[in-house]
């Protein structure tokens, strides 16, 4: 059996933190997905919000994984002239939203405004508001954990999981946030979708938070080896 284990990285790998560069993989759960990255027929993802070349400088350089940054947008298409103008159109208006400790992250396919960092939370609540009445003439908009990002691409998660998955007999997914879910509408009735937290969820199983997350990975692991060995 083919296995695919793809896992969202913040709030699902790690804790989360307003510095998104100060945070590191549970170690529990980097140990399960090396055991289960040197398995046969056994491939582990990370699919994440990050870009590529963010996500990289978080994570161990040897870890033994798949990297899709931007949603699943990274690596993928180049972008048109239009949509390169309408990034620089939005990173604008957002850079005249960033006070009060907001700031705007530069993605290839995307820019994100980050209001983690606002210690007023009104005040956050403001800058997002502002920003989510920006006009994306039908550009995607995505809210997130503190984030408004705006995407030239509509590649979601769930897109990029779709055509991936087909080359896997089962794929489990696990994610914390509202993007996830888009991950998670794609998964079958082999597949299994596990949420972390407390937010709605179309999961069919579900943890408290990242350490019980790592907890379920490293069960995988012993059951995936145990698998291993009778073939």
């Amino acid at each position: 059996m083919r296995l695919l284990v793809c896992l969202d990285f913040d709030g699902t790998l790690a804790e989360l933190n307003p510095d998104p560069y100060a945070v590191r993989i549970h170690p529990a759960a980097e140990a399960a997905i090396r055991r289960l990255a040197a398995l046969p027929d056994t491939e582990v993802a990370i699919l994440t919000g990050r870009h590529v070349e963010g996500i990289k400088k978080v994570l161990p350089q040897n870890l033994p994984v798949t990297l899709i940054g931007s949603h699943g947008a990274e690596p993928g298409p180049k972008l048109a002239e239009e949509d390169r103008a309408y990034l620089d159109s939005i990173e604008g208006q957002l850079n005249t939203l960033a006070t009060d400790g907001a700031y705007v992250e530069v993605k290839p396919y995307q820019r994100v405004l980050h209001v983690a960092q606002v210690h007023d939370r009104d005040v956050a609540a403001t800058i997002l508001a502002a920003a989510n009445a920006i006009d994306t003439h039908g550009h995607p908009k995505t809210q997130g954990h503190n984030v408004v990002e705006f995407s030239a691409v509509s590649i979601t998660k769930g897109t990029w999981l779709n055509d991936y998955k087909q080359d896997f007999d089962r794929t489990i997914f696990a994610g914390d946030d509202d993007t996830d879910e888009h991950a998670m509408a794609v998964l079958d009735e082999t597949d299994l979708g596990i949420k972390v937290g407390t937010k709605p969820s179309r999961a069919t199983r579900r943890v408290p938070d990242v350490d019980a997350m790592a907890q379920l990975l490293t069960q995988l692991a012993d059951e995936r080896e145990a698998w291993s060995a009778t073939r």
